[in-house]
């Protein structure tokens, strides 16, 4: 059994929440069937856009987490749809990061037929580099916020010694370096310049990796890792790749 498969390395590294609130005005609630659970999915308005982001959140946060910010992300241009990890929110089973990049896949195709910019925060980068690497036909770009990229880090950080090195299988399903390096979509990478969680170099490698040839490099002045949305350098750079993908994708 691979190291990320174990009870203790996802214990370790998952931060559920519960959260069974309704929907606020203008947002819409669902359930996506994965194998052996269905998660949360929360898509807010406006109805007529063009585009979908959506959203693979952080570790510890749920949906409703974003109904304050759905507005900002409504005045880039897009909607936004939100969905919760098995465990998370209304959301049912036991995450694992397997399954947080499994789920990825049934997540988009649940999303119809709109075009999609797919953004991965933090944890969510998991399952945004999976994506990356065999996009959906309607997905148009990538977001990539304090995402990780070093496996390595992420066995540190979780309490793991040095002599706990992925294996090759396991830097093959878990790695997303190799997956960033496969794709080919545009994206934007964001990350503060004082995450002390995810180090801006993970970021930075995250753009270098990228096969895209559109690809832009935000790094915020004076944020962290849980931050970023109160920065206007953030939303401008949102903002901007949004829009340049609904110039092209009229």
């Amino acid at each position: 059994m691979s190291l990320f498969d174990t009870v203790d390395f996802n214990r370790r590294l998952f931060f559920p929440r519960r959260d069974a609130g309704p929907p606020p005005r203008g947002a819409v609630d669902s359930f996506v069937e994965v194998p052996g659970a269905r998660l949360h999915l929360r898509v807010h308005g406006p109805a007529g856009s063009r585009v979908v982001v959506l959203l693979f959140h952080g570790n510890g946060e749920v949906v409703a987490d974003y109904d304050e910010i759905a507005p900002l992300f409504a005045a880039t241009g897009a909607a936004l749809a939100v969905v919760d990890y098995r465990g998370y929110g209304l959301s049912t089973g036991e995450p694992t990061l397997r399954t947080v990049i499994e789920d990825a896949m049934l997540v988009v195709a649940a999303m119809g037929d709109r075009p999609l910019i797919v953004m991965g925060r933090s944890l969510g980068s998991a399952a945004a580099a999976a994506l990356y690497r065999a996009p959906s036909p309607t997905t148009i770009g990538f977001i990539w916020e304090s995402g990780l990229v070093d496996l390595d880090a992420l066995l540190a950080r979780r309490g793991f010694g040095a002599e706990m090195r992925p294996s090759d299988e396991e830097r093959r399903d878990f790695d997303p370096v190799p997956k960033l390096r496969a794709g080919s979509l545009p994206l934007l990478v964001v990350h503060g310049e004082h995450d002390d969680l995810i180090a801006p170099s993970e970021g930075r490698a995250a753009f270098e990796a990228a096969g895209a040839a559109m690809r832009e490099w935000v790094c915020v002045p004076n944020h962290g890792h849980n931050d970023l949305t109160s920065s206007p350098v953030y939303w401008q750079a949102i903002r901007a790749f949004v829009q340049e993908r609904l110039g092209m994708h009229p």
